[in-house]
């Protein structure tokens, strides 16, 4: 599971980067990830009770909306604007649809709402620590 990856790769940056014990961390995650929050948020609590500078520590995750980007056509445009093409990939494929386990594979699967070409780009795609508090300090990271 991808949850467990991230979580994992979480707690390490932290114990890694950080000496004081840490009450908070803020995750900026893509919608397009197609991340389980509750799994992630489970895999981070089990995983922070194995170090003292994270045991205590909030996982907060944010979800941020994608942009994409038509090569064809060099316009914009958001998830929003083509969730309904989504929707349909993971009706045909059900719960482990394509999308979900690689979503590099958009280009293939959805089209441009303007156009209709598959020549796209996604932008905002990283996963990033967006701000870790310390206790009694707050320190950000992006």
């Amino acid at each position: 599971m991808h949850e467990w990856s991230i979580a994992y790769s979480v707690v390490k940056t932290l114990i890694e980067n950080f000496n004081k014990k840490i009450s908070k961390v803020t995750l900026v995650i893509p919608l397009f990830s197609f991340l389980d929050i509750k799994i992630l948020k489970e895999a981070f609590n089990e995983l922070k009770k194995e170090n003292p500078i994270v045991e205590n520590a909030e996982l907060e995750v944010k979800i941020q909306e994608p942009t994409f980007r038509c090569r064809n056509g060099n316009r914009e445009f958001k998830f929003s604007d083509i969730q309904q093409q989504v929707g349909e990939v993971k009706n045909s494929y059900g719960e482990e649809y394509p999308l979900h386990l690689m979503p590099e594979l958009l280009p293939a699967f959805v089209k441009c709402p303007y156009c209709g070409s598959h020549d796209i780009e996604a932008i905002g795609q990283e996963i990033y620590i967006e701000k870790v508090e310390e206790y009694g300090a707050v320190e950000r990271v992006s």
